[in-house]
């Protein structure tokens, strides 16, 4: 692949017929997004944390910041969400697991998954600098927007909790895994200008 390409041709010449997608990356960089994106051109089933995190706390208030932040109530969310995608890959589906990731524990579980349905692993790592998210955050609203982070407070969190993202750790515990890595800049709302600013495949 070139040193720059479109996130769009991207996904029309790298990714396999079947993968898993680990979304990655801090609140309001376009991750759903990018991950619709993929479901229509390649036809991944698409699992959210956000609308699963809806129904499973029902009727909590999912955007307490505390609820929003408590790290107890995210590993329920993903339990569900990592069920429901080994169901999909027992039957090699391709799947993405739409979440901020901010756990490099998370991460490896994801890789432990495709692993045992030898499936290629792919992380598409969101980015964009910090003022252009928070201004995308100011305009949420919790009537208008089903992700839980819509206050500064709820990026600067998974800000703090985010992990770097080690691809060397994830290829030394499963050495046999296909691992793709997608960094990309999501700062203008035009996914045509969405550039893959690295790509990485070990």
């Amino acid at each position: 692949m070139a040193k720059v390409a479109t996130f769009l041709k991207v996904i029309e010449t790298e990714f396999p017929e079947v993968a898993l997608v680990l979304m990655c990356g801090l609140p309001a960089t376009c991750k759903t997004w990018a991950a619709s994106l993929i479901s229509e051109r390649r036809g991944y089933e698409h699992l959210r944390t956000d609308i699963i995190r809806t129904k499973l706390l029902a009727p909590k208030d999912i955007f307490n910041e505390k609820m929003a932040s408590n790290m107890d109530q995210r590993k329920r969310v993903y339990e569900v969400m990592f069920e429901r995608a080994a169901e999909l890959a027992s039957h090699q589906k391709g799947i993405i697991l739409d979440a901020t990731f901010v756990k490099q524990s998370l991460r490896q579980r994801a890789a432990g998954l495709a692993a045992q349905f030898s499936i290629p692993l792919a992380i598409v790592h969101t980015q964009c600098p910090e003022d252009i998210a928070l201004e995308r955050i100011s305009r949420r609203t919790p009537d208008k927007y089903e992700s839980n982070a819509i206050t500064p407070q709820a990026y600067y969190n998974n800000l703090k909790a985010f992990e770097p993202i080690d691809l060397d750790g994830i290829k030394e515990e499963f050495c046999e895994l296909d691992l793709m890595y997608f960094r990309v800049e999501t700062s203008i709302l035009n996914p045509e200008t969405w550039i893959v600013e690295q790509y990485i495949k070990k």
